[in-house]
């Protein structure tokens, strides 16, 4: 795994954790279970190449739709992949969609429709330079070799019908900056000497290790924690955090699973504020054999800590000569400070909630040595680059391809676009993710495209990529969430990449009513709930569900309003972990 898919899959996390509604507990009644048998459409397989009969009714719900956004509750869920792989099958054979759009970086992803359209290149490589492990799976190949295929067949039966291969995201510049270079250096040397300098300086500053976050470690005796409750209390003030603060505590036991977390992710402790008091509580099971706790900081700002606590059966547990939990010695003991490019970790004797001084953890402009009004700078030049192509397009189209000049535009904008990302703007994606989508329309009048991402990219929460393609289609664009009810996913969970379980859904979730249902796999069209009735109203109302980014989480549940975020849902009632392409 590369640097900079930790990179790109840490970004995902980032955004899809955020809970999108407030709470209420509040299970499923008879009727509204009822409704939500009588309005499933069941689904037979979730196998590609299986009869489409079963789908027929999905077209009566996508209708005239020019974009189908197909979500996923995971990134990295075999079933859910194989079953929008069935579904791209259904929209290209039976309804005319011609382009598949994927949530990865928009030119390494065009590269694929060489070996889609006329089968040059290797696919294995093709896919793994897309950069993300989520789509290096056996199940993305299944569907990339179906694309191929199906081309060959429309072109021996003399059909123009074909389906393209496209991606949509921008979080990486560096191909994007070759293609607006190659492109100058035929079409406008003297542009060319002007991007390349502007380029050159825009690489160096955007070598970041951006997988790393703010952390100090701790190892807890375990045999004074073992099946006893454990509390975990601390003070923490912060200032301008952009990710969050937080105390964590992990807890293993055989063969290194995780018998219990919590890193305070889900409690937001973020922006500027004051000393406050929080605490972790969690029972230590007889079978833990490793315990590691301290504190964290992902993501921008300054965050400080002091007057840490452990309670073991609210007792307090006290080991000075192993734990200053008050950070009034010389030096950090009992926590182990990492050296890191991107995050300070200190004691600092000007700010304490209690004592003298308190460990701080600070964000480090993370551009590689790069001051904020250097990079500021930089991404100027770039959005030079971009805007001399815009203005001279005219005249270069007198002597170039429209499509390599639309082409040099675009690589252009994507690489402001992730330069201003890798400068904190985070925001920036999915309005980005949006507008790559609509420059792909644009340069196919007409045609209807599959959109393949996270639920947390096409949903229409505010800022989400769904919300601004809703923006710029109305009711041309149409969204589907994918629901899970058991089983495992593939995720970056301790470092590394393999396999973790799926949580049971609560008692009040979508997911437990969808599981009451009695079908083990179903569409549901969310228009046809009706937020005051007996019936369907629940679905209106926020509840439960699961979001799953890359990396692993024991916090897999949020409560959203379903109806609000997608137009239907597909339900699949077990999963497997998405199989990674390789011997």
């Amino acid at each position: 795994m590369t640097g900079r898919t930790l990179k790109i899959a840490f970004a995902v996390f980032v955004l899809i954790v955020v809970p999108l509604a407030p709470a209420a507990a509040q299970p499923p009644t008879d009727a509204n279970v009822a409704w939500i048998r009588q309005h499933a459409i069941p689904i037979k397989t979730v196998v590609a190449g299986a009869p489409l009969d079963d789908l027929a009714p999905l077209k009566a719900a996508i209708g005239d739709a020019r974009i189908v956004s197909l979500g996923e509750s995971t990134h990295g869920s075999r079933e859910i992949f194989q079953m929008k792989h069935r579904l791209l099958e259904f929209l290209v054979s039976e309804m005319g969609f011609t382009i598949f759009s994927i949530e990865a970086n928009m030119p390494e992803s065009y590269r694929l429709n060489d070996y889609v359209l006329r089968g040059e290149g290797n696919p294995d490589q093709l896919i793994g330079g897309m950069y993300f492990w989520t789509w290096n799976t056996r199940e993305v190949k299944d569907m990339v070799e179906w694309m191929r295929k199906f081309n060959q067949s429309a072109k021996a039966e003399g059909n123009s019908r074909h389906v393209e291969f496209t991606g949509f995201d921008m979080q990486t510049p560096d191909v994007a900056m070759e293609e607006v270079l190659k492109f100058l250096s035929r079409a406008e040397r003297a542009q060319h000497t002007a991007a390349k300098a502007a380029y050159a300086r825009a690489a160096v500053a955007t070598q970041v290790a951006q997988n790393e976050f703010g952390v100090a470690t701790g190892s807890f005796p375990v045999e004074a924690a073992r099946g006893k409750k454990v509390t975990y209390r601390g003070w923490i003030k912060t200032e301008n955090v952009e990710g969050f603060a937080g105390l964590w505590w992990r807890i293993d036991g055989p063969n290194q699973k995780s018998l219990g977390f919590d890193n305070m992710a889900a409690r937001q402790i973020k922006g500027t504020r004051d000393w406050q008091q929080y605490s972790i509580e969690l029972n230590v099971p007889a079978e833990a054999e490793n315990i590691n706790f301290g504190v964290i900081l992902p993501g921008k700002g300054t965050a400080w800590f002091d007057a840490l606590e452990v309670l073991i059966d609210g007792k307090p547990f006290a080991k000075p000569e192993a734990f200053d939990f008050d950070f009034e010695s010389d030096a950090v003991r009992g926590l182990a400070v990492m050296p890191l490019r991107t995050y300070r970790t200190e004691l600092d004797a000007k700010v304490a909630k209690s004592g003298k001084q308190s460990l701080r953890l600070q964000s480090i402009d993370a551009r590689a040595g790069t001051s904020p009004e250097e990079f500021k700078t930089i991404l100027a030049a770039c959005e030079e680059v971009h805007k001399q192509l815009v203005r001279a397009r005219g005249d270069l189209l007198k002597s170039q391809a429209a499509k390599d000049v639309n082409w040099a535009i675009a690589n252009a904008r994507l690489v402001v676009t992730a330069m201003q990302q890798r400068g904190g703007d985070y925001a920036v994606r999915d309005a980005a993710m949006a507008d790559n989508v609509a420059w792909i329309l644009d340069q196919h009048p007409g045609a209807k495209i599959v959109l393949w991402a996270h639920n947390g990219h096409v949903n229409r929460q505010p800022f989400a990529m769904g919300k601004h393609l809703d923006q710029k289609f109305g009711k041309q664009h149409v969204v589907i969430g994918f629901a899970t009810l058991a089983g495992k996913y593939r995720a970056i969970g301790k470092g590394r990449l393999g396999d973790h379980d799926l949580q049971k859904p609560p008692a009040d979730s979508y997911e437990a009513a969808f599981q009451n249902a009695g079908h083990p796999r179903f569409f549901l069209d969310l228009r046809a709930v009706k937020r005051d009735s007996d019936d369907s109203g629940w679905l209106a109302k926020p509840h439960p569900f699961r979001s799953i980014g890359a990396l692993a989480m024991d916090q897999q549940f949020y409560p959203v309003e379903l109806p609000a975020l997608f137009d239907a849902v597909i339900h699949l009632e077990e999963t497997t972990a998405a199989q990674p392409l390789g011997p």
